[in-house]
């Protein structure tokens, strides 16, 4: 009996396992045959007999299935509850190691090291001239958090109506922080009527200001610095996003009182 699941389920297992393609067949025929031997596994799933003792050895040793020492040996199953505990705890292990170990390198030799090679490499940029560019939403809203929670005066974020919703979630936090520093935040965008949920959560941390026309995308953070959304929200995707970070008081004077003076 081959396995009866297409192509689309079966990617969508790997991905949402990460396993390959090998693996996501292996482990839904287990699953469905609850205990089996290796031969009879490979049969179902349709794959190679050379590759399957490799595959289930890949397997168990992720914790997805166990072994048992039978003649002829088989394998079993662990319940996909038990398997999602199991992952969970992992990744939780995972991440305080990996914290763990960021925060000792944090003060490490290595990283003064690092720092004083960067130091070095800029010190002939001016740096209130500098332009940098960003590829990518999480690349670029990391550091736009970064100056967000080293501001000391305002902020100034100016969006489209259907980026707006999106911003404030992956920037609330920060603007969230901002705020209980006394940072003065103003929200700009075309958006006739917030959503209830939307409003209440940008009270929370700033003031909207409904503008009359689409000026595009902004982050300007205590008018010396402006993070600029280069491409159209709605063709872009977000690991395409290109955002351009001017330093610099020309640039964010200009874009501040432009979106004043399109507020409505």
């Amino acid at each position: 009996m081959a396995l009866a699941f297409g192509e689309d389920y079966v990617g969508k297992i790997r991905r949402l396992f990460g396993l390959n393609l090998y693996e996501a067949k292996m482990w839904l025929a287990l699953l469905s045959q609850g205990k089996s031997t290796s031969g009879k596994l490979s049969d179902i799933a349709n794959i190679p007999k050379s590759r399957s003792y490799d595959i289930l050895v890949s397997l168990e040793n992720g914790g997805f299935i166990v072994r048992d020492l039978s003649k002829p040996i088989s394998y079993r199953a662990i319940p996909p509850s038990e398997l999602i505990e199991k992952l969970e705890d992992k990744s939780k292990d995972e991440f305080d190691a990996k914290l763990e170990k960021l925060n000792k390198l944090k003060d490490s030799v290595v990283m003064k090291d690092l720092q004083n090679l960067y130091d070095k490499g800029i010190r002939f940029v001016e740096e209130n001239k500098v332009a940098t560019s960003y590829q990518g939403a999480d690349t670029a809203y990391f550091r736009i958090k970064k100056s967000i929670k080293g501001a000391k005066k305002e902020i100034v974020l100016i969006s489209t109506a259907g980026a707006l919703d999106k911003k404030v979630k992956a920037l609330g936090r920060a603007l969230k922080q901002a705020k209980a520093n006394n940072v003065t935040i103003h929200i700009y965008a075309p958006v006739k009527d917030l959503s209830d949920a939307l409003a209440t959560e940008i009270k929370q941390f700033g003031k909207f200001n409904k503008t009359n026309l689409d000026i595009g995308r902004f982050v300007i953070v205590d008018e010396n610095e402006v993070f600029i959304f280069t491409e159209n929200e709605e063709e872009t995707h977000p690991s395409n996003e290109i955002v351009l970070h001017v330093k610099g008081k020309y640039l964010p004077e200009k874009l501040k009182k432009l979106a004043q003076l399109h507020a409505a």
